[in-house]
């Protein structure tokens, strides 16, 4: 029987990633074990200590990772409070800043979470740019960032009676995803198009769909999950995903 339900999951999984979803490996019985049976990898986290970059670092010092997480001076530390993580502080439009980071130890993980409230959203272009540059510059295994829907072929779905106001913010985040394909590390770029919290006794049901023409919301806790199960994860290797939870109440466009 047990065979049975082995090549039943298989098959339906098959089916899943045919039609562009990735099956999250860790919503199954046996997540602890998978869990755990990956390798712990070194990880620099740009933007970890903002509401998504926190959720990537406590899923990924969850599964025992080495974390290091870049952050401003002035960025507040209370969303990392607890969890054994390295900081290296810095400017990351500073060139020698960046520079220093990626040089104090091999990473084979990099994560781009880094979010931007104030309306200088050039900031993205030149930060994933720099990202980009350093993660090949040292050899990084593997570079996740997180964009936005709205990116790319990604504009015929965004709503366009908001897209020219957030024209600027997508432009510069097309250069940063620009950059990360073109520097040859392996790459996988997640976009987001509507981004809430969830209650923490809310499930979870955040899924990666490899079609640019999704457009729902997702919870930053989703993503923190999502990202980890991209490490190691070869369906993940090369691809631009947008990330969807069936189960949060869609946008309306």
């Amino acid at each position: 029987m047990r065979i049975v339900r082995s090549v039943t999951r298989r098959f339906l999984m098959s089916a899943l990633l045919a039609l562009g979803v990735l099956v999250s490996p860790l919503a199954s019985a046996d997540a602890s074990a998978a869990a755990s049976a990956k390798p712990k990898r070194t990880a620099l986290v740009f933007g970890g200590s903002g509401q998504l970059g926190a959720e990537v670092v406590r899923s990924l010092v969850g599964a025992g990772h080495d974390v290091t997480v870049f952050l401003r001076p002035t960025s507040g530390r209370e969303r990392l409070a607890g969890l054994q993580v390295s900081l290296i502080e810095g400017n990351v439009l500073a060139e020698a800043d960046v520079q220093r980071a990626f040089q104090a130890k091999r990473y084979e993980i990099v994560v781009d979470a880094l979010g931007r409230s104030e309306s200088d959203v050039e900031f993205f272009a030149e930060a994933g740019s720099r990202i980009a540059h350093w993660a090949k510059a040292t050899s990084v295994d593997h570079v996740i960032l997180h964009s936005s829907v709205g990116v790319g072929r990604s504009k015929a779905v965004y709503p366009p009676d908001r897209y020219q106001r957030m024209s600027k913010l997508f432009a510069a985040k097309q250069v940063g995803e620009d950059a990360v394909i073109a520097s040859g590390v392996r790459y996988t770029i997640i976009r987001n198009a509507v981004l809430r919290n969830l209650p923490p006794d809310a499930a979870d049901g955040a899924r990666l769909i490899g079609d640019e023409t999704a457009f729902g919301t997702v919870s930053r806790r989703g993503l923190g999950r999502l990202t980890l199960e991209c490490i190691d994860n070869p369906a993940c290797s090369n691809r631009i995903f947008h990330a969807v939870d069936p189960g949060m109440p869609s946008p309306e466009r």
